[in-house]
């Protein structure tokens, strides 16, 4: 009995033996081993890592040299002046890891390749060659190598580093041969051994070479000590260029680094490794004698055994790194052995043993998973008996009560939970909303859950609370976040609307007051976003701190404010409200520490509810509020037009919003039935009042039941966005009469006015240049635009100016001296024409500043060749003066109002007869 045991024993060993190194073969063949293997070894490198001695120096393409020298690539010529101070320093041997395949400027390619040429025989320079993919989806290899002129003098050597199957770089190749052609490597080449290939020793510290920077170099802040004699590798290592691996240790090295560490562990001797067919012995031997010895030994001796063992392989696996320059595994072997020293242990117990040993530690680790989740639960939990004395309480709650578990032992739940001392059959078995108490008697709001666990015993209760603050913080700040302007603080728009009409319900007067910042956008332009948001946030302090208790202040967006003022009519303090808010803004606001200030103004619009006289009225609508903000804001865009910092809305102001409103389908109306008008003004030449052209002006339809004036026929247009249809209306209109204004030779030059809108519109010119092209050639077409038409885009307005120039038509500038323009700003338009606007010039004798202003126009746009219209000449002595002062062109009711083609034909036969 005892012989069939012990047969039946040594069978199971056997086999358990021959499983291990089975599934050992196994994990080896899929490669699961080699990671490991290799990280166990970095790690140990790692620890004996130290800086030795060498001759390499490394002249860093750092990103300091790229700042100073303030572009990339470099001209060849910095790496010229390199080379040549280099070699005045009598270094022994250059290495240079850059591209120099390619062909740049001639002159500096000549510099460079002499600056090579000038070293001494001496000193050897090797340049880099290596294989790459012609393009990323080609797999087709090509050749990268210097110039021929730079390689003449040269050695070429390979800088190809090929990753191990982890994606790190540990092995570096002897070099490779292409067309007949070997090129060793750039490490094997420094040290002297073409043929040899090598693993990398990272025990090998990048300290161990000096550093200098490449800007240094050429600046001559370099002793020449630190460089004679000694091996030059010039290589990148700037982060910004992208020539860095990933190593074992070191994560990231610089690729000139890799060669530096390469060329010193060839000095060194190299580093090896086992064959695999010596690597496979060892591990045979060790997989032997670990079956054999832990076969005969008990488990604990066998361990114990194990540990001997893996010692001294690891001071083997040192001593063979140190002194052989030899990489022997030191993980797989003890790993073969840890699997079979297993195997042998299971083999040796029986199923009974087996299943005790499973059920305690499966009872263990269930136990000590339980208490584990317990105790590190962000929960709270408490558990108590049926009479709720507390028997436990984890290390959450304590901290959350602040009060340790021995403190809280025996103590009756209801110190901690007021809801309890109904009784804890009374409390409800689904969450619910409670406070606890901690140790200061502080109410904390958590949410409670309790469970009742019938035991063999007495029943057990359990308490799982959740802390609720964070929630009840979050929906309050939603609930701040939903009424109240992120940036500044402020109401948003809807919770301003709630509280107006929630204090017109109680109080029927008081003023919204709508205010917009002038000139903000430049201040995001010129400062930035972030100065324009604490200007925001500064704006929004000082309008809160001016309305204190008066009422409630809001941002409608961007740099739209809204402010409702209660009880308080516009008459009656609200104007002088507005007027001191304005000079508080006014004031400066220091920016980015007081380094600067920004001064700023605004406009202000304000409405105000109708009165109906009656006390008994109903309650206001519920859109007053918005109405109110939607009046203020049209007072407050009519006030900016005007030229106001504070307009009121008006009963007026409403009919002339409506109006406008009906213009915009009435406007595409008369498109569509060609109903719109043309006036035209006559332009005469100063010297001879002869008429050589004519003003095309645009007209509401004489038949419509109201006049509208220009003006607001062109605002209406361009925010309804029918500026382009209506200013291709006139463009075809003028066109289509060419032939009769041939045929009657009416004057020939034709001035058409284009909206500044128009400059952010390719199509339009497009279609204008087709236009153009088509006529038949007896116009002479003159554009003309406001001075600051093109300003906001000038880029693109200049473009479009130059195309309808080069299309035949001329450019006059509109209205000159109303607003901004630089003499290279004028020629950079290319106008033919200057137009002085009418302010200027009309009754131009009783006004001596607008004589100086005049005079100096002419004679400026005489200079850069332009001629000179002048506008809005009323009298004989206007025209007098203009002639003096030598304009070209005259234009103005002293001659002649826009008038309709026919009248012009009468006024045309008339003039003459003058």
């Amino acid at each position: 009995m005892l012989k069939r045991f012990s047969a039946n024993h040594s069978g199971k060993t056997l086999l358990a033996i021959i499983l291990a190194g089975s599934f050992y073969l196994l994990l080896s063949w899929t490669g699961n081993l080699d990671r490991p293997e290799a990280g166990i070894r970095d790690r140990i490198i790692a620890v004996i890592m130290s800086e030795v001695p060498s001759d390499l120096v490394i002249v860093e393409i750092d990103s300091s040299s790229i700042d100073t020298i303030g572009r990339w690539p470099w001209p060849r010529d910095v790496y010229a002046r390199a080379i040549a101070a280099l070699g005045d320093a009598g270094i022994r041997s250059l290495m240079i890891d850059v591209d120099f395949s390619a062909r740049s400027n001639p002159a500096d390619d000549a510099r460079l390749a002499n600056a090579i040429n000038a070293l001494p025989p001496s000193v050897p320079v090797k340049l880099p060659v290596f294989v790459q993919r012609r393009s990323q989806n080609d797999t087709e290899l090509m050749l990268r190598q210097p110039m021929p002129a730079l390689a003449r003098n040269a050695e070429l050597v390979s800088v190809n580093m090929y990753p191990d199957s982890d994606g790190l770089v540990r092995f570096l190749s002897a070099g490779f041969s292409w067309d007949g052609a070997f090129y060793p490597g750039v490490w094997n080449a420094l040290a002297n051994q073409s043929d040899t290939a090598t693993w990398i020793d990272y025990s090998i510290s990048p300290q161990s070479f000096d550093y200098i920077s490449l800007i240094d170099v050429l600046n001559d802040k370099v002793p020449p000590r630190k460089l004679k004699g000694k091996d030059i590798m010039i290589g990148s290592t700037a982060i910004e260029l992208g020539d860095n691996l990933a190593t074992p240790i070191h994560k990231v090295l610089p690729g000139v680094v890799i060669q530096a560490l390469g060329t010193q562990t060839l000095r060194q001797g190299g580093l090896f490794q086992l064959s695999e067919l010596v690597s496979g012995i060892v591990l045979v031997i060790f997989w032997m004698l670990s079956a054999l010895l832990f076969n005969k030994w008990s488990w604990y001796r066998s361990l114990q055994g194990l540990a001997i063992a893996a010692s001294i392989w690891l001071c083997l696996f040192l001593v063979a790194y140190a002194k052989a320059h030899l990489l022997i595994d030191v993980f797989k072997p003890v790993l073969l052995s840890t699997m079979v020293y297993v195997a042998i242990c299971l083999a040796k117990l029986d199923t009974a043993t087996l299943e005790r040993l499973w059920l305690q530690v499966s009872l263990r680790d269930n136990e000590a998973l339980l208490d584990r989740i317990v105790t590190t639960t962000n929960d709270y939990i408490l558990c108590t008996d049926q009479n709720g004395t507390i028997t436990r309480a984890n290390k959450a709650f304590q901290m959350l009560c602040e009060i340790p578990e021995s403190a809280l032992m025996g103590t009756p739940l209801d110190q901690r939970l007021p809801d309890a001392k109904k009784g804890l059959f009374n409390l409800p078995l689904k969450p619910f909303d409670t406070t606890i108490l901690n140790q200061k008697g502080t109410a904390i709001p958590v949410e409670a859950t309790i469970s009742r666990l019938d035991l063999s015993s007495d029943p057990v209760f359990t308490i799982v609370l959740r802390d609720l603050r964070e929630r009840l913080a979050r929906e309050k700040e939603l609930a701040y976040r939903a009424s109240h302007d992120t940036l500044t603080g402020l109401l948003n728009r809807s919770a301003f609307f709630g509280h107006v009409n929630d204090s017109l319900k109680h109080q029927p007067t008081g003023c919204l007051i709508s205010l917009d910042l002038d000139y903000f956008k430049e201040v995001n332009d010129a400062y930035g976003h972030q100065a324009g948001d604490r200007l925001l946030t500064a704006v929004a302090e000082r309008i809160q701190g001016q309305i204190g208790q008066l009422g409630y202040s809001a941002r409608i967006g961007g740099d739209g404010f809204a402010i409702w003022l209660c009880g308080l009519r516009f008459a009656g303090g609200g104007r002088q409200f507005c007027e001191h808010l304005l000079t508080i803004l006014e004031a400066p606001f220091a920016a980015d520490g007081g380094d600067y200030s920004i001064q700023i103004s605004g406009t202000l619009g304000v409405a105000e509810p109708v009165e109906t006289g009656d006390s008994q009225s109903e309650a206001p609508a519920p859109d007053m509020a918005e109405r109110l903000l939607r009046q203020s804001a049209d007072a407050m865009r009519m006030g900016k037009s005007e030229g106001v910092a504070v307009r009121c809305y008006n009963e007026a102001d409403g009919k002339a919003a409506v109006r406008r409103l009906e213009m915009v389908p009435a406007i595409r109306t008369h498109i569509r039935n060609n109903a719109f008008e043309l006036f035209y003004q006559p332009k005469l030449t100063l010297d001879t009042l002869h008429p050589v052209g004519s003003e095309a002006l645009l007209r509401w339809p004489s038949n419509d039941r109201e006049f509208v004036p220009v003006t607001t026929l062109i605002e209406v247009a361009e925010n309804s966005r029918q500026i382009v249809p209506l200013t291709r209306w006139v463009v075809d209109t003028i066109l289509e009469q060419e032939s009769e204004w041939e045929r009657l030779a009416r004057p020939r030059q034709i001035a058409i006015n284009l909206s500044a809108r128009l400059f952010h519109d390719r199509n339009f010119f497009a279609g204008l240049k087709e236009l153009l092209r088509a006529r038949k050639g007896y116009f002479q077409v003159e554009f003309e635009i406001t001075e600051t038409a093109l300003l906001g885009n000038e880029m693109l307005a200049l473009e479009l100016v130059r195309e309808l120039i080069e299309s035949g038509a001329t450019l006059a500038i509109d209205d000159y001296g109303t607003g901004y323009s630089s003499l290279s700003y004028l020629q950079d338009l290319n106008a033919s024409v200057l137009k002085i606007d009418k302010s200027f010039v009309s009754n131009i004798q009783t006004a001596p500043a607008n004589q100086v202003i005049v005079r100096s126009t002419i004679n400026m746009a005489h200079d850069l060749g332009l001629k000179v219209v002048a506008e809005g000449v009323e009298t004989l002595s206007d025209e007098a003066f203009l002639k003096q002062a030598g304009c070209d062109l005259v234009q103005g009711y002293h001659y002649a109002r826009p008038m309709p083609l026919e009248q012009f034909d009468q006024w045309l036969a008339k003039w003459p007869a003058r």
